[in-house]
């Protein structure tokens, strides 16, 4: 007698579940928050409510009472000289409050008639947000040699763990530079985020940022015209000193370090406009304590960097950069606020000559 297997057998669901990985390291490669923050300020709806106090009007000659406009009249008396009221300085009067003042009616006669409620009192100001902190200063004697650090790559999206790898590529001379940040998944392919521009007094100047998986979009940087553009019809804005894309920030964090470390403690945040793809918005980093991570089995010293969502769709980044490794980043995960996250480690770095000029190659 024989039996016969209920259900799929292990190598279909072996391959159902390696399908359903594959899809979703698609999706997030293809999504476009893969390693985009969206720092952009959340709007806060507030409602002011004022509480009125609804007082009857005063009460003229014209309107005043009947009986008081029809009483005999009493026979002239003569009247004592006029004192002025004493004034009170103890007592206070409740906000809002009629207090009742006389009115002369039409023969000369006073009557009771409220006053008018006095202006409820003015809603408090609103604080006024916290100081921007100072953009960093840097020379360019400050930028890491050229490297490419390899990492490994692990993830999480919808409960499911993957691995892949990573790489970032940074090359310069004096007067230019090109960095790199690549994300390999097999079977899916690859996405690339880099950045080209220019070195100056202050550190990075980037011209040009680009996206690229299946097809290309750019974030261009017009110093002359001090705009940035975007190449997806997204609304130019406002170039800001000292301003980054996602890509060079993190070499341009590291050349801070290694000008001054020491200006920098637990606590001191930098504040740094920053593009993506999408938008150019800044970014408030703060620096942590300290942390020793195992890499290879041996311990590196690191200082940990805090990029917290400011909104309840932003995500979180954060670094740790190797004072061993030229301050590079040995270590970068992004935190989706779905729980979704991507880590990577460092696994190797090699040095790389420096970047050829462009007018070399001509």
């Amino acid at each position: 007698m024989s039996t016969h297997r209920i259900g799929p057998s292990l190598a279909t669901l072996g391959l159902t579940t390696a399908l359903v990985v594959v899809v979703h390291m698609a999706m997030l490669l293809g999504g476009p928050d893969a390693l985009h923050v969206s720092l952009r300020p959340q709007a806060i709806s507030t409602q002011t409510f004022q509480t009125r106090t609804l007082a009857p009007a005063p009460v003229s000659a014209a309107h005043a009472p009947i009986a008081a406009r029809h009483k005999p009249k009493a026979k002239a008396q003569p009247q004592p000289p006029p004192q002025m009221a004493p004034t009170v300085t103890t007592g206070t009067v409740a906000p809002n409050t009629a207090v009742a003042q006389p009115v002369a009616d039409a023969e000369g006669d006073e009557t009771m008639a409220p006053a008018e409620a006095s202006p409820p009192p003015a809603p408090p100001s609103e604080p006024l947000p916290p100081a921007t902190p100072p953009a960093m200063t840097l020379g360019v004697g400050a930028l890491p040699p050229s490297a490419q650090i390899n990492y490994k790559l692990t993830g999480q999206e919808r409960g499911l763990t993957y691995y892949a790898s990573g790489e970032l590529r940074w090359q310069h001379n004096p007067t230019n530079y090109e960095a790199s940040l690549t994300i390999k998944a097999f079977l899916v392919g690859s996405r690339v985020f880099s950045s080209t521009g220019s070195v100056g007094p202050q550190g990075l100047m980037p011209l040009r940022h680009g996206d690229k998986w299946r097809g290309e979009k750019a974030t261009l940087f017009d110093a002359e015209n001090h705009r940035i553009n975007f190449s997806n019809n997204k609304p130019s804005t406002e170039l800001q000193p000292g301003a980054q894309d996602q890509v060079s920030l993190y070499v341009q964090l590291a050349a801070a370090m290694g000008s001054d470390p020491e200006r920098y403690k637990p606590g001191s945040s930098v504040s740094i406009q920053t593009a993506t793809i999408n938008d150019a918005v800044p970014w408030t980093l703060t620096l942590q304590a300290e942390e020793t991570l195992q890499m290879e089995g041996k311990p590196v010293a690191t200082t940990k960097w805090v990029c917290l969502p400011r909104g309840k769709f932003d995500t979180q980044v954060e670094l740790w950069l190797s004072r061993a490794h030229a301050w590079m980043p040995v270590r970068i995960r992004i935190t989706q606020v779905s729980g979704s996250f991507i880590d990577m480690n460092m696994d190797s770095i090699q040095p790389l000559a420096p970047l050829v000029s462009p007018s070399a190659t001509n």
